[in-house]
C-alpha cells in the first residue's frame, strides 16, 4: 500500500487543498469532506477501520486515544492503513505551510513504501 493521506478532523481542510495545489498527484483527503463527511465525530476506531479499508494513512495530532487502539489492534493482529502522528510542539496545528511541506516531503521520500500498519511521527521540514 503506497502513501495516501486522510487528515483527521482537527486538521483544517485547507491543508489538503494546499497539498493538492502544490502536488496534484498526491492522494489526500480531509475527514471533513471524505465520504461526504459521514465520519466526522465518530469514534476513532471507526475512522481507523474506514481508513484501512480505503488504503489511507491517518494523519493526526491525537496522541491520547489513537495509541491505545493501535496497541489493542497490534495484540489482536489487526492491520491498519498506517498512522502519522504530529506533535503540536513540532508543527503547530495552524501552521498550514509547515504541515504541507512536511507531508509533501514525507510523500516524496517515503511514499512508495508499504504503509500497511506503519507508525511514524512527522518531523518538521525547514526547507
Amino acid at each position: 500500500m503506497t502513501l495516501s493521506f486522510l487528515l483527521d478532523e482537527q486538521i483544517s481542510p485547507t491543508v489538503a487543498e494546499q497539498i493538492l495545489l502544490k502536488r496534484p498527484e498526491i492522494e489526500v483527503f480531509s475527514l471533513q469532506y471524505w465520504q461526504e463527511g459521514c465520519f466526522l465525530g465518530l469514534d476513532d476506531e471507526v475512522v481507523l477501520e474506514a481508513a484501512a479499508e480505503a488504503n489511507l494513512t491517518l494523519v493526526t495530532y491525537d496522541q491520547n486515544t489513537i495509541p491505545p487502539i493501535l496497541v489493542r489492534w497490534g495484540e489482536a493482529n489487526i492491520a491498519h492503513g498506517g498512522v502519522i502522528f504530529i506533535d503540536y510542539r513540532t508543527i503547530a496545528l495552524h501552521n498550514f505551510g509547515q504541515l504541507v511541506r512536511a507531508l509533501v516531503w514525507l510523500w516524496d521520500t517515503q511514499g512508495e513504501l508499504d504503509w500497511n500498519s506503519r507508525l511514524i511521527y512527522l518531523q518538521n521540514q525547514v526547507c
